[in-house]
């Protein structure tokens, strides 16, 4: 950490230091600041760029007189003649003219510019709904590399993260991810998850967009399914004229090499279907090779980042094109250490196994954009877009689980029973989605736009091989690893796609009326065909009956003869399903603007849905209880209101209200079995679990004082209807998704950007409190005050916050942004305060992961006007990821290795990611 903060002094300490000169600010005769203004100072042609508060400063300049010539594009040209004394700086603040020529010309042949973050800022500003957007710009100087690490610089999100520490799900304002839906350029796009409908953040590469929406309050023609908040990508759209981008960079984990090699396998020889779904009615052994699960171990496999883009307009300006492609190649892990855990007679907390898990993963990410418009003339366009993201996760996890209780020794390394379990999983997850759009103005008062889209998503697991060892450990000496027991190794595939056909359609009116100063009517509707299979498939063998022990009868785990144990498969399994959900729904809205300052904004929205699932194998419970198909319908109607005030031309007062419905994900109602989690319970789906309603209150002042600083304060309050959360109940064995009666969520948001002139800093925190009462169960002696009569459970009721809300979350960057040296330097800080991780069925027992710091660095510099070299560094503090369960551990449970003192919370989990560095060179063509 100190060698960093010394780096940053070397490049900002020079800069710092100055002497006399010119300074002042660029504004346009419109009030705007005119941020990359270019200053000319003649005769001597020395030059500076207005910083991003609006001002400028020119430094060193000797007595005399000068003059000042300023240029910048839309606006007439500026000369001034100044005289700098020997007293020192001459203050000057300069007013350009708009250049009428020029403006018409840019509204006649130009689009708006939505990558910088001026538009970014403008766009916040003027909007009638409650957003944040963080421009294409931002997204370049970020340390982030995909979607996920870019949300969470945003007020009010923090993320779910994956073992490997990679962000992967956003929770917006406390509300878990089911709370938030995911569109790209304006269309939701289904999920490749196997289980539920929120998309993973983490496929999308952030260097193929061009901005990121964040909309906290929903309006009529907006799907209705967020409580949180719609996170929406708006792709790179074809540029004005012919220009291009190259990006490569490589870097290391420091996570791996030395003592902790990379551990792989040969993830080319993954059998990529098994024999059941090659028509194969009962397999043998050998139509399973083992010979690329032979582990291999690498010193350095190296982080990659590529990238081009490139585009242009033909036809007169009528046709625009813009290709993109970006691949990153990462290799990420964990060195963790995990407890299961028990509830004993008294209510603490047991700690029953202890495994030292080590996850070495390879993510390979792609990503492809492409996109066409066609302007017919200045009335009607049409624009084709399409997109291909895939993601491919090749995992190892590396166990050594130890049994805790009998005969376990932590003082002297002793443990009668141990078992080591290494599974290989590749995860390949993709999504294509095709956009054909239209605009049309068809008069003055009336146009219409609609979008045709084709979109599918899938998930494929090949081939999850676990290979489970035991064996034992004598004064920290472990014996040979042996094999035994049924089940020694399984072979696993699952496959799951989701695919949707949707067409939206909006017609918007502006009729003038002589009391309103603007109107606009808008209706519209939506009609989405979504349809998802799921198949499964698992072979379990064992090595016979007696042990086989490691250097004596096998080495690796090809030298094992593996007898199948079930050879047809799994017959019977709830894992295969289809389900359906097909949405329709229409909306009204009106948009009143009451002198150019109080803007209504306001309507109602229907949305009907049709959703069911069918078990082609159900098991006979299943049947029993008539549970293999189902189908339900249901309309919701979803009222919303938005006020805005005008306070001034730079800032506003907010406040709005909208219902939302929140519908379960597909496999929470199907009756499924799901015992390959990555928190290792078994998952039951419950057919019963209903929809959750939102009800949805915000308050919020907006300040734009100059430049691209702004201010926000603001305060909201959610009220849920039977909330849908998982819950872990021991005695069967299971967590289920189930509704919980109400709940409520409030907190208050705090958004701050202020530059000054090259320096700038930017903060948001947000506080949230959430709270939702349960039933959970305790154990208590049937007579209190019998300490011999018998144990039986009790209930009673908890309140608790929602899962995934933590009460503080915080960003923290320090920004500097030199142009003249073509130098950006960004600092980043991110805090998640304690939150629920997992829930328990008995009191108190709930699992939190501790407050968790990350600080990120990202450096810039300009080498000529085409050329920027970069570095990254991600995870600087390398603090530890933690879970607990907030009971105290006893003298015993001390010694165990990770635990603390008497008295401490019970340490369920603990991960270190280590650190990550990238250095690269971009090049514009």
């Amino acid at each position: 950490m100190s060698r960093i903060l010394t780096l940053l002094t070397l490049l900002l300490f020079p800069i710092i230091i100055h002497a006399g000169g010119i300074k002042g600010s660029v504004n346009g005769s419109d009030g705007e600041p005119l941020i990359g203004a270019v200053i000319s100072i003649e005769p001597i042609h020395k030059q500076s760029i207005v910083g991003m508060d609006g001002t400028f400063r020119i430094n060193d300049l000797p007595k005399g007189d000068y003059t000042i010539v300023v240029k910048y594009i839309g606006y007439k040209d500026l000369v001034k003649e100044v005289r700098v004394s020997s007293e020192g700086w001459v203050s000057n603040d300069l007013i350009l003219q708009v250049d009428a020529i020029q403006l018409d010309e840019a509204v006649v042949y130009g689009t708006k510019e939505r990558k910088t973050a001026e538009s970014a800022r403008a766009t916040e500003r003027v909007s009638s709904k409650v957003m944040t957007v963080v421009s294409a710009q931002d997204i370049e100087l970020s340390p982030d590399l995909n979607v996920a690490n870019v949300v969470q610089r945003v007020s009010g999100v923090s993320l779910e993260r994956n073992n490997s520490g990679d962000g992967q799900f956003a929770i917006v304002r406390g509300m878990d991810k089911r709370y938030n839906y995911t569109l790209v350029n304006g269309v939701k796009i289904p999920s490749p998850d196997n289980k539920n409908r929120y998309v993973p953040l983490d496929l999308f590469p952030s260097d193929l967009l061009d901005r990121l929406e964040v909309t906290k309050a929903l309006t009529p023609d907006m799907e209705g399914d967020a409580v949180g908040g719609v996170i929406n990508m708006e792709m790179k759209d074809a540029p004005e004229s012919y220009s291009g981008q190259l990006n490569l960079s490589i870097g290391n984990n420091t996570l791996f090499g030395g003592n902790n090699p990379f551990m792989t396998w040969n993830t080319g020889g993954n059998m990529t279907s098994p024999p059941s779904w090659n028509g194969v009615a009962r397999a043998d052994a050998s139509d399973f090779s083992n010979q690329h699960l032979l582990n291999q171990y690498k010193n350095y496999v190296p982080n990659i980042v590529a990238g081009m883009s490139i585009g242009n307009r033909f036809m007169d300006d009528k046709l625009g094109v813009i290709v993109a492609g970006s691949y990153q190649q990462t290799a990420r892990g964990s060195e963790s250490t995990w407890f299961d855990t028990g509830m004993l007679a008294d209510g603490s907390t047991s700690l029953d196994n202890m495994e030292d898990r080590n996850y070495y993963q390879l993510q390979k990410r792609m990503g492809l954009h492409a996109k066409m418009d066609y302007r017919i003339n200045q009335d009607h366009s049409i624009q084709w877009y399409n997109a291909f993201v895939h993601l491919q996760n090749d995992q190892v996890r590396d166990v050594t689980r130890t049994r805790t209780w009998g005969s376990y020794d932590p003082i002297n390394g002793n443990a009668g029973e141990m078992s080591y379990v290494t599974r290989y999983r590749s995860t390949i997850q993709q999504i294509f989605n095709s956009t054909l759009t239209g605009q049309h103005q068809l008069n003055p008062w009336f146009k219409a736009d609609w979008s045709a889209v084709y979109s599918k998503a899938s998930n494929s697991i090949p081939d999850n091989a676990k290979f489970t060892r035991s064996g034992s450990m004598n004064n920290w000496v472990h014996e040979p690893e042996r094999i035994a027991g049924r089940s020694a190794l399984t072979r696993r595939w699952d496959y799951n796609d989701d695919e949707d056909i949707a067409l939206y359609t909006n017609f918007t009116f502006t009729p003038e009326i002589s009391f309103i100063y603007d109107t606009e009517f808008k209706v519209g509707g939506l009609v989405r065909n979504k349809n998802r299979s799921n198949d499964f498939e698992q072979y379990r063998f064992n090595a016979g009956n007696r042990a086989l022990v490691k250097g004596e009868d096998w080495n690796d785990i090809t030298d094992v003869d593996w007898i199948i144990e079930n050879p047809t498969g799994v017959n019977y399994s709830p894992n295969r399903y289809q389900s359906h959900e097909n949405i329709r729904a229409a909306y009204g809205q009106f948009k009143f603007d009451f002198s150019n300052r109080f803007e209504v904004l306001g309507g109602v929205r229907m949305e009907h849905t049709d959703i069911g699932y069918y078990l082609p194998q159900p098991t006979n419970e299943i049947v029993e209880n008539g549970l293999e198909e189902m189908n339900q319908t249901y309309v919701d109607f979803l009222p919303s209101i938005h006020f805005k005030y005008k306070i001034s031309e730079k800032s506003n007062l907010r406040s709005s209200y909208f219902k939302s419905v929140i519908r379960p994900g597909f496999s929470e109602f199907v009756p499924i079995e799901n015992g390959d989690t990555e928190d290792d319970w078994t998952e039951m789906g419950n057919p019963l679990v209903e929809r959750t309603i939102g009800h949805n209150l915000d308050l919020r002042y907006e300040l734009f004082p100059k430049g691209m600083d702004k201010f926000m304060i603001g305060g909201f309050y959610k009220k849920l209807i039977n909330p849908i959360e998982y819950s872990l109940n021991r005695q069967a064995g299971y967590i289920m998704p189930d509704n919980y009666g109400d709940a409520e969520n409030m907190g208050i948001e705090i958004d701050v950007v202020k530059y000054f002139n090259k320096f700038g800093i930017s903060a948001n925190y947000t506080y949230t409190h959430s709270s939702i009462t349960t039933e959970k169960a305790y154990y208590e002696r049937e007579n209190p005050e019998d300490d011999t009569s018998d144990i039986v459970i009790r209930s009673a009721l908890e309140e608790r916050p929602l899962q995934g809300q933590a009460a503080h979350i915080a960003n923290l960057s320090l920004l500097y942004k030199n142009t003249d040296a073509g130098l950006d330097v960004q600092l980043a800080t991110v805090y998640t305060g304690d939150r629920i991780h997992s829930l328990s069925a008995f009191y108190g027992n709930d699992m939190w992961q501790r407050g968790f710091f990350q600080m990120d660095l990202s450096v810039e510099k300009r080498i000529n006007p085409k050329t920027i070299v970069y570095l990254k560094a991600y995870n600087l503090l390398d603090n530890a990821y933690e879970v607990e369960i907030r009971q105290p551990i006893n003298e015993a449970q001390s010694y165990f290795p990770k635990q603390g003192d008497v008295g401490d919370n019970v340490l369920v989990r603990q991960d270190f990611y280590r650190r990550q560095f990238l250095l690269g060179l971009k090049y514009n063509f």
